[in-house]
C-alpha cells in the first residue's frame, strides 16, 4: 500500500516471555538495514498505552551493545501492557488520540508484539488511521508462552517456558525420589496457560530422561475427576513409592468450574480472572486422603522469565519473528501475522508464512486429543515428538558476581509534542 510516512513504531503487549526482546531486536535490526523504506524507528513504552500517553523511545540509533543486551533480556525491555482499547463506539477519543500521536510522529508502520488479543488491537488501530486519512501498515509479531496461537506450529516464547517447566519438574522428581521413603510422596507443579494445557504437557518431557517416571499430567483440556485422580495417585504410590504431578492453572471440574481462582480484577469493561492455587488444592487433597507428606509449587512468573534456560530453537523463532514482520512490510503486506510453518520434522525445519491478523485473532489452539491418553492424565508419544525439538539448544549467558548479567535497559524518551493524556483502564 502507498505510504505517507516511513517511520516505524514497535510495541510489546500482554504477558512477556524470556525471548520477547529477541523479537524486538529482530524488528530494529531488520528495519535499520532498509533505510530506503524506513526512516525513524520508535518503540512505545507500555504497548498501546504508551502510544496513547506519548511515551516514545527513539531506537533508530540503538548501540550494538544495547542490541546485544536486548537479545538476552527477559521480561519486556520496553515494558508490556495489559490494556485493551475500548470499542470506537464506547470511546472514540482513544482512537482520535492514537491518530494524533501517529500523525505527530509521522508513523507509517506499526509492529505489535503480542498474543491473540493484541492482534485485534493492532488491526483496530491501523484500520481507524487508514480510514481517517493516515494510511498505516500494521504487522503482528507473534509471542505467547501459552502456545495457543492458532495456525502456527508453535508460538515464540513457548519453547523456553517449556524447557524451564520440564527442567524444574525433572529436578523436583530427583528430589522426591531421594526422599520418598521417609518423607514426601507427592509433589505437584502448577503451569500457566489459562484454558490450554501446552505448558502442562511440557512436563511430560521428563519421560525423555526418566522413561518410567511416576507422573500425572492434568491439562486444562480434560475436566478433573477427583475419584479417578486419587485412584491413580494411589496406584503410583503403591507401585513406585511416590508420584509427581503437573497441572494446568485453568483445570476445571466436571461442571466446568475452575478448581482454584486467585483473584478477579474488575475494569469498567471486563472482569479478568487471575488463576492460581490449583497445585496447592491438589496437594492438600492427596495429603488428606492418604495421610502422607505432600508439596506443591507455583513457578508463576519464573516459567516465562528464565533467561538462563532459554531454548536456542525458541530464541531463533523469536528473533526471526521480528525480522519476518519487517519483511512482510517490505513486501507491501498489511494486516498480517507471520506464523511458523514446518517444512520437515526430522530434524525440525521451519519458516515463517503470513496469515491474516483477524483470521488468527479470535482463535485459540488447544492441545489436540492425539497428544493425550484416553484417561486424560498422561501424554502420548506424538506429544513428545512435537515438544522435544522446541526445547533443543542452549544459549550462553554472561554472569556477573555469580548471577546472570541482566538488568533493566535504560532508554531516553523523546520530548512530548502533544498535550498530556492519561489512558484509563
Amino acid at each position: 500500500m502507498s505510504q505517507q510516512s516511513k517511520n516505524v513504531i514497535y510495541a510489546q503487549a500482554g504477558g512477556v516471555s524470556a525471548v520477547i526482546n529477541a523479537s524486538a531486536a529482530g524488528v530494529i535490526e531488520m528495519a535499520k538495514r532498509h533505510p530506503e523504506a524506513f526512516n525513524k524507528i520508535y518503540a512505545a513504552r507500555n504497548g498501546i498505552k504508551g502510544v496513547l500517553e506519548e511515551e516514545i523511545i527513539d531506537v533508530t540509533h540503538l548501540t550494538e551493545d544495547k542490541l546485544d543486551r536486548l537479545k538476552i533480556q527477559p521480561g519486556a525491555a520496553f515494558e508490556a501492557c495489559r490494556f485493551d482499547l475500548d470499542t470506537f463506539e464506547e470511546n472514540p477519543g482513544q482512537y482520535e488520540r492514537i491518530l494524533e500521536v501517529f500523525k505527530a510522529y509521522d508513523i507509517g508502520y506499526f509492529f505489535y508484539n503480542g498474543g491473540n488479543g493484541s492482534m485485534v488491537t493492532a488491526q483496530k488501530v491501523a484500520d481507524y488511521c487508514t480510514q481517517n486519512g493516515h494510511p498505516m501498515t500494521c504487522i503482528g509479531v507473534a509471542k505467547t508462552i501459552d502456545n495457543d496461537l492458532a495456525l502456527s506450529h508453535c508460538s515464540p516464547g513457548f519453547g523456553s517456558a517449556a524447557k524451564y517447566i520440564a527442567t524444574s519438574l525433572l529436578e523436583a522428581t530427583m528430589d522426591l525420589y531421594s526422599m520418598h521413603n521417609t518423607s514426601t510422596k507427592f509433589f505437584v507443579l502448577e503451569a500457566m496457560g489459562r484454558n490450554v494445557g501446552w505448558l502442562t504437557i511440557a512436563g511430560g518431557l521428563v519421560k525423555n530422561i526418566i522413561p518410567e517416571v511416576p507422573l500425572l499430567i492434568l491439562p486444562a483440556e480434560r475436566q478433573f475427576n477427583k475419584t479417578k485422580f486419587l485412584n491413580r495417585v494411589r496406584d503410583l504410590i503403591n507401585t513406585k513409592g511416590y508420584c509427581v504431578c503437573i497441572v494446568s492453572e485453568g483445570l476445571t471440574d466436571e461442571n466446568g468450574n475452575y478448581i482454584s481462582i486467585e483473584n478477579v480484577e474488575h475494569t469498567h469493561n471486563n472482569a479478568y480472572t487471575q488463576l492460581g492455587g490449583v497445585a496447592h488444592t491438589l496437594s492438600h487433597m492427596v495429603a488428606e486422603e492418604f495421610g502422607c507428606k505432600t508439596h506443591s509449587a507455583i513457578p508463576d512468573y519464573l516459567q516465562r522469565s528464565a533467561s538462563h534456560l532459554v531454548s536456542q530453537t525458541d530464541w531463533e523463532m523469536a528473533y526471526r519473528a521480528g525480522k519476518a514482520a519487517v519483511q512482510a512490510a517490505l513486501d507491501g503486506l498489511h494486516g498480517v501475522l507471520p506464523v511458523i510453518e514446518v517444512i520437515d520434522t526430522c530434524p525440525l525445519v521451519w519458516r515463517y508464512k503470513n496469515v491474516d491478523l483477524m483470521e488468527v485473532a479470535d482463535l485459540e489452539k488447544s492441545v489436540p486429543d492425539e497428544y493425550l491418553t484416553e484417561d486424560g492424565m498422561d501424554i502420548t508419544p506424538a506429544a513428545l515428538e512435537y515438544l522435544t525439538p522446541l526445547i533443543k539448544g542452549e544459549r550462553a549467558l554472561a554472569y556477573k558476581h555469580g548471577l546472570p548479567d541482566i538488568r533493566p535497559l535504560e532508554f531516553n524518551y523523546v520530548p512530548q509534542k502533544l498535550t498530556r493524556y492519561i489512558a484509563v483502564k
